[in-house]
């Protein structure tokens, strides 16, 4: 099991999200000076897996879109959990016909958006 980061970013997230199916699995969303990213808080401590760590400008380019995508793998992490099997972040996926990549990025899983040269 990954040991939870120790986060210095304040008390309060800029969002919330909270699993419909079983609301104690909750995920907050914070911002974290250090890396000018934010992170999430929450996926360590229900899940035993890496926060997510999303660039700030990501986040204020792209709000609804990545509080979706957070969310969509939540889901996908509590549902595995449910069933007793093992989770493993995808490295590259698509939504909305934009590709995104989760990489590792020292304690922390990054999330961006995979740009193709035009």
């Amino acid at each position: 099991m990954l040991e939870t980061p120790s986060f210095d970013v304040g008390g309060t997230p800029i969002a919330t999200i909270r699993n419909s199916e079983n609301p104690e699995q909750e995920v907050g969303l914070f911002y974290l000076r250090e890396e000018a990213a934010f992170v999430t808080r929450g996926i360590g401590t229900h899940f035993g897996l890496r926060e997510i760590l999303v660039p700030v400008h990501f986040v204020v380019a792209e709000f609804d879109l990545v509080g979706a995508i957070i969310s969509a793998i939540l889901e996908r992490i509590s549902s595995a959990h449910e069933r007793d099997s093992s989770f493993v972040y995808e490295p590259q996926f698509q939504v909305m016909g934009r590709e995104f990549t989760l990489t590792e990025y020292g304690e922390y899983i990054r999330l961006e958006e995979e740009y193709s040269p035009s």
